[in-house]
Order: C-alpha cells, then structure tokens, then sequence
C-alpha cells in the first residue's frame, strides 16, 4: 500500500507536461541544420562566420552541450518529429540542411520537411550512393556524398605529388567528378539492381580509361 501511495503522490504532484525539446526564439530567415556532428557542425561554422542566423537540431543531449560550451546556437530536438520542425519555425526558414548520419532518420526527417513545407529548399548529407539515390527519391536535388569531395581533393594532391603539373592534376579530378556525378543520376534508374549498377561501374571506369588516354594523346 505505502508504494501505491509514494507512487500516486508522484503522479498528482508531476509536471503538467515534460517538454521534449528545447524553447527555440521566435526566428525568420534562417537556415534550420539537422544533426550537429561533425559535418554540421562545419556548415554552422561557415554560416556564423558570415553572420547567416541558423537554428541547429540534435538529439543527443551529451553533443549538445559540448558545442554550448563554445557558443554553438543549438537546441536539443529529434527533427524526425513534426513538432521540433514546427518550433524550429522551418515554415520561414530559408533551407533546411540534413546532417543526419543514420540514413533512416535522414530519409524520415528529408520526408517530413519536404511534405510540411514544400517551399523550403532541401540540402543533404548522403553517405554513400545508396543514400543519395533514396534522397533522390524523395526530390532532393541539392545532396553531397560525405566523402566525396574530400576524396577528390586527397586525390589531386596524390596525381600532383607523384609528377603531374597543378593544372593537369585539377582537370583530372575534375573530369572524374562531372562524370561520376552524371552517372550517379544515371544509374538512379536502376538504383534496386545491383548487376546493373555492376554493369555500370565497369563501363564508367572504362569509358574513364579511354577519356584519360584520349586526353594523353592529344597534348602529345
């Protein structure tokens, strides 16, 4: 009996309602960022630089108070739930970037955003292919692969290191991006059959092969 008591005191005596997110400042104009790892915290970064206000989503209660210590503007909120976008105020935001490293909670909140408000522009965070052809799916134009464009700048100082010129080595990487970006849309067709996407890295390489050789042989 006496538990039941201590219980049903704690119940009467409880919160009206326990608040699952952060109180955000009424905003407009900004840019809403989803996820402050690692790649958003870079993007936050560059915004605050240049004085571009931006509201900054995230989960994980631990992160959030390592950026705070720094004067990060980041509010604790999943942005898989309709109502942390509503606070966020995305409605009057200028674009909404998805930062979010698990790929399903990056799909369910691109989702939510693009049904909610059509309006707002959508940039996203892919991890691999897959993730970018499912973020195709749902209308995302604006996608960056995460490591894509790291890879390709290791890779223009490895060509320049190992004896091409600075402007050779930077046309290289260059050719390879424009192609693989147009085959990524490409092979979106065909996203769900892996003899095809196959089929589609051994024909890219191999067009690569013969542009590159192609290319060779007309400075010579």
């Amino acid at each position: 009996v006496l538990l039941v008591e201590k219980w049903l005191a704690a119940w009467l005596t409880r919160p009206a309602s326990v608040p699952t997110f952060d109180e955000i400042p009424e905003t407009h104009s900004h840019v809403v960022i989803a996820g402050l790892g690692r790649f958003g915290q870079i993007i936050a970064r560059v915004l605050a630089a240049r004085g571009i206000p931006f509201t900054a989503l995230d989960g994980d209660p631990s992160q959030i108070e390592v950026i705070r210590r720094f004067g990060g503007r980041v509010y604790f909120g999943d942005a898989t739930r309709p109502e942390i976008l509503e606070a966020a105020q995305v409605e009057k935001a200028r674009a909404v970037v998805v930062c979010i490293s698990r790929v399903e909670e990056s799909l369910k909140t691109v989702e939510l955003v693009r049904r909610r408000y059509p309006h707002v522009p959508v940039y996203a965070r892919a991890r691999d292919r897959a993730h970018a052809h499912r973020l195709m799916d749902l209308g995302v134009e604006r996608i960056i692969r995460e490591t894509f464009l790291s890879a390709l700048e290791l890779s223009r100082q490895v060509l320049e290191d190992v004896g091409l010129g600075r402007r050779e080595a930077a046309q290289t990487v260059q050719m390879f991006a424009e192609r693989d970006e147009k085959r990524l849309e490409a092979d979106h067709a065909h996203a769900a059959d892996p003899a095809k996407l196959a089929e589609s890295e051994k024909r890219h390489a191999q067009e690569l092969a013969e542009l590159f050789e192609a290319d060779v042989e007309k400075r010579d």
